[in-house]
C-alpha cells in the first residue's frame, strides 16, 4: 500500500518540479507551493514560495505559507521572521497567530504562545486549532484546569478534533480519571492513528488502570510498528505480564529492553529474571510524560 502511494504522487511531483524553469506568475508559484506543502514535499514547496515572493514581496498569503513550510522543516527562526513580516501586511489573519503559537510552544516560549493564541481567538473564536494550541500551552505550563477549559472550547467547535481529544485524554489520565482518559485516547486514535506517541500514551494509561490485556495489545502494536518508543513499549509490556504474575512472559520482554540499553531492565534481569525470585526487589517504575508535537 505504501508503494502504491508513492507511485501515485510521482505525476504530481513531476508537474511541480518540471515547470520551475518556465516563467510563472507569483500566484501560480504560490498555488504550486500550497500543493507541494499539502503532500509534504517541503523543498519543492519552499522553492515555489521563494519564487512567488521574489516576484511579489507582498503577495497575499505568501509569507505566512513560507513560514509554515519553514516551521515544518523545523527552521523555527526562519519561520518566525516570515510570520513577523506577514503580520505587518495582514495583522488581522487569525491563522497567522495560530501558526506562530505552534512555533512558540515547540520552543517552550509559553507566554508568547498564549499571547498569539488569545489574539487568534479574539479574531476568530470559532477556530478550534487556536483553542487547541492554547490548551497545549497551558498543559506544558502545568495548568491542567486551563487546558481542559480550552479543550472543551476546541471540541465545542469541532467535536472530532483528534488532537484535542488526545490531549484531553492525557490530562484526564493525570487527573486520575483513567476510564474517561482511555475513552478519549481510544477515540482520538480511531480518528487519527498517526498521532505522535498516541499508542504509547494509550497503553500506559491502560496499564496504570490495570487493564493489562488491553495494554499488552496496545504495546504490541507499538513494537510491531517499529515505533521510536519501541524499547519503552517492551518494558511496559513486560510489566503487564509481571503484574499478571507471568514471569515466563515478562522476562523475554525485559531482556529485549535490556539489550537495547535500558538500565532499569538490566537491573531487573540481574535481580529477577536470572534468579529464583518471584518478585522484583526495589522494582523500578517508569515515569513517561506524554509529549505534544506539531
Amino acid at each position: 500500500m505504501q508503494r502504491m502511494t508513492r507511485i501515485g504522487t510521482l505525476p504530481l511531483l513531476l508537474l511541480l518540479t518540471g515547470p520551475l524553469i518556465a516563467q510563472r506568475s507569483a500566484e501560480e508559484h504560490l498555488t504550486a507551493a500550497r500543493t507541494a506543502y499539502a503532500i509534504d514535499s517541503l523543498n519543492i514547496a519552499l522553492a515555489h514560495a521563494d519564487s512567488a515572493l521574489k516576484l511579489d514581496a507582498q503577495l497575499d498569503g505568501g509569507l505566512k505559507l513560507r513560514g509554515d513550510i519553514k516551521q515544518r522543516q523545523r527552521n523555527f527562526h526562519g519561520a518566525l521572521l516570515d510570520y513577523a513580516k506577514a503580520e505587518k501586511l495582514d495583522p488581522d489573519n487569525p491563522r497567522l497567530y495560530v501558526s506562530r503559537s505552534a512555533v512558540h510552544i515547540t520552543q517552550g516560549n509559553l507566554k508568547e504562545a498564549v499571547r498569539d493564541c488569545d489574539r487568534a481567538i479574539d479574531l476568530d473564536p470559532k477556530d478550534a486549532d487556536a483553542w487547541y494550541n492554547r490548551a497545549c500551552a497551558d498543559y506544558m505550563g502545568r495548568n491542567n484546569d486551563g487546558a481542559m477549559k480550552s479543550l472543551e472550547r476546541a471540541m465545542k467547535v469541532k467535536a472530532d478534533h483528534a488532537e484535542a481529544l488526545f490531549l484531553r485524554g492525557v490530562v484526564r489520565g493525570e487527573q486520575f480519571k483513567e476510564e474517561a482518559g482511555i475513552a478519549d485516547l481510544e477515540q482520538a486514535m480511531r480518528l487519527n492513528p498517526s498521532i505522535p506517541g498516541g499508542w504509547m500514551s494509550l497503553g500506559v494509561l491502560q496499564f496504570e488502570n490495570k487493564q493489562y490485556d488491553a495494554a499488552i495489545a496496545t504495546f504490541t502494536r507499538v513494537i510491531e510498528s517499529d515505533d521510536p518508543e519501541k524499547r519503552t513499549a517492551y518494558f511496559y509490556r513486560a510489566d503487564c505480564h509481571y503484574s499478571k504474575g507471568d514471569k515466563n512472559a515478562a522476562c523475554p520482554d525485559f531482556r529485549r529492553c535490556a539489550e537495547a540499553g535500558d538500565k532499569d531492565a538490566q537491573f531487573i534481569i540481574r535481580n529477577y529474571c536470572n534468579t529464583d525470585a518471584v518478585t522484583i526487589p526495589k522494582k523500578p517504575r517508569k515515569q513517561r510524560k506524554s509529549l505534544i508535537e506539531f
